[in-house]
Parts: C-alpha cells; sequence; structure tokens
C-alpha cells in the first residue's frame, strides 16, 4: 500500500483516499481548542471505532520520542461518567487499550486521552491527561459525502467505502435500478458444504429490520438519548441540551428505512447568544417595518397629488 505525506493549512495528511483519512497538527493545543480545530478543517476529532483502527493509526502517525503525544477523540464529564467517543457517543474501549496504570485520573481532573505514538512498550496505548495540556491534534476527514450513493448510505472503514443500497438498487454506487424490489445477493459459502449457490430474493420485513443509520455526531452543549437500539431501523434518538443552553429546533430524530436520519438537527445555543439572535431579528423586523409603512405613506401622498391635479383645471372650466 502506497502511502503519501502532504502539508497543508499547517497540518500534515497522512494516509490514502480510498476511505477516511487523517490529520494531525503540527503545534500543540488544549484538548477543546484542538477538537475545534479538528471541525474547523475537516471532519471532526479522530473516532476509533476498535483495534484495528488504532493500531492502523498509530503506523501511519509520526513518533514521538516523548510527550506531547497526540488528542484522541475521547472524553468524560466527570469522574463517574464512563469514557466517551465524541463523534458517535459509542463507550468502545479495547482490552488492551490502557497504558499500565491507567487510567489513574491524578487529582480527579484528568477528563481528556492522549495515544502514545512512540517506540516503547506503550506504542499505541492511552494515557488520561487533563484537559489543558496542550497536544497534538489528530483529526480525520470523511469521504463520504451527500453524491458518493445516489440511493444509498456511504460506509466507511479502513482504506475502503462501500455504498450499502436501498432496496431496489445495485451498482457501486446504488445507481442501478432493478425490476420491482428484487436483487441479487452476494454468493454465500458454507464452510460445512462444497456447493454454493447465488441467490435473489425480494427484500423482507426481517431484512429491513437489520438495516442501520450511521452514528449520529454530538455537537458540543448537548446530550444525545437514543431508544429503540441505537441506530437501527426505526429507532429515536433525543437531542438535550447542557444547562444554560437554548435548543433551537426538532429536538428528535429516526432512524428511516432507507438508513438515513429523519429530521434536522437542532443546535444549543447559550441564553445570551438566543436573546442577541431574537434581538437582531426584533431590529430588523422593526426597520422593515418602517420601511414599507414610509413607502405606503409616500404613494399615498403622490396618489392624493395626482387627484389634485387632475381636479384642478376641471373646476376652473366649470366657472
Amino acid at each position: 500500500m502506497r502511502q503519501s505525506l502532504f502539508f497543508t493549512l499547517g497540518s500534515f495528511l497522512v494516509g490514502t483516499a480510498l476511505g477516511w483519512t487523517y490529520h494531525y497538527s503540527n503545534s500543540t493545543m488544549i484538548w477543546k481548542a484542538a477538537r475545534q480545530w479538528c471541525r474547523s478543517y475537516y471532519t471532526d476529532m479522530v473516532v476509533i471505532q476498535n483495534q484495528d483502527e488504532n493500531d492502523y493509526m498509530v503506523s501511519i502517525l509520526p513518533n514521538r520520542t516523548n510527550s506531547p503525544y497526540y488528542w484522541i477523540g475521547i472524553t468524560k464529564k466527570h469522574k463517574q461518567d464512563p469514557w466517551t467517543w465524541i463523534g458517535n457517543n459509542s463507550t468502545w474501549v479495547g482490552n488492551h487499550s490502557w497504558a499500565k496504570n491507567e487510567p489513574n485520573n491524578n487529582e480527579n481532573t484528568e477528563f481528556c486521552v492522549e495515544i502514545y505514538v512512540n517506540g516503547g512498550n506503550n506504542r499505541g496505548k492511552w494515557n488520561d491527561e487533563k484537559c489543558s495540556q496542550g497536544k497534538y491534534a489528530v483529526c480525520y476527514k470523511a469521504q463520504c459525502n451527500a453524491t458518493s450513493c445516489e440511493r444509498g448510505r456511504c460506509w466507511e472503514t479502513i482504506n475502503n467505502t462501500t455504498c450499502l443500497c436501498d432496496p431496489g438498487f445495485v451498482g457501486d454506487r446504488c445507481h442501478i435500478a432493478v425490476n420491482g424490489e428484487q436483487t441479487e445477493e452476494p454468493e454465500i459459502k458454507d464452510e460445512n458444504t462444497t456447493n454454493s449457490q447465488n441467490t435473489s430474493s425480494l427484500w423482507s420485513s426481517s431484512e429491513a429490520k437489520e438495516l442501520e443509520c450511521p452514528p449520529l455526531s454530538v455537537p458540543d452543549n448537548v446530550h444525545l438519548l437514543c431508544y429503540g437500539g441505537n441506530n437501527t431501523l426505526n429507532s429515536t434518538c433525543r437531542f438535550h441540551c447542557h444547562p444554560g443552553f437554548l435548543m433551537i429546533g426538532s429536538a428528535t430524530v429516526s432512524c428511516g428505512v432507507t438508513g438515513v436520519w429523519i429530521g434536522p438537527r437542532p443546535v444549543c445555543a447559550n441564553y445570551k447568544q438566543a436573546l442577541m439572535a431574537i434581538g437582531v431579528c426584533s431590529i430588523v423586523s422593526t426597520v422593515c417595518c418602517i420601511c414599507l409603512c414610509w413607502m405606503k405613506r409616500r404613494k399615498r401622498k403622490k396618489l392624493a397629488q395626482v387627484r389634485h391635479l387632475e381636479d384642478g383645471p376641471s373646476s376652473e372650466a366649470q366657472g
């Protein structure tokens, strides 16, 4: 596999363009600033879903001989909270993810996580750290977009993107419609038999139940609760704003039959920003109202002048 290394936007890009790409900063920053930096230039701070992804990312990041290392997107807000990934609300932690004697929550204030990328025994291991410490940011940029799959959803893994087609569509981009709702299933090989065959069948309700929507991203100042199987068909997720923030938009989304979340994502704004927005809207509405009234008054005045001119000559003729 050929790997590439580029310098762009004050950061480095490592990896290939077949799946998501990993990016890292060339300067250190606190955890919150690191995430903001990732979201400004890429998709988000890196989210690790399994040990293979952890090992692959470490293999392409440059080694650091000592601290500071790299921030990753797993955190918690309170001592008793579980460690949670920011992008998909997952709580995955591998059996051997933490370095020896970690997490130790030194001074009860270590709520962020760095990953060791070095040549020692702790290579690829995690360490809980104070969020105010300066580390290098590691981000990812998704390759899937709205046009990747015409009638389906795009699924990314290491060095690969795959279109999961809606019922009735096939092709590498789900761009080919088949007659009715019938599609061909991939060849199924049974280790206990010597024969295999291609089968085709109609999409059934049991197959539909296995459909899942992609993990929801959770913005800052938002808490997410999901019911009915998290990302499975017909499950519902409700957004809750943290105290001191006001929700703008609908609070609920649901997983549809096409594997896409139904409903717009809400935004949690602090009350000061919300009041400022309301004040700006009020000022704009007032100005528009004043302009409209002035235009109507001017129009009426012109009509009155025209009528006066029209009535004047007729009165003189009668005299």
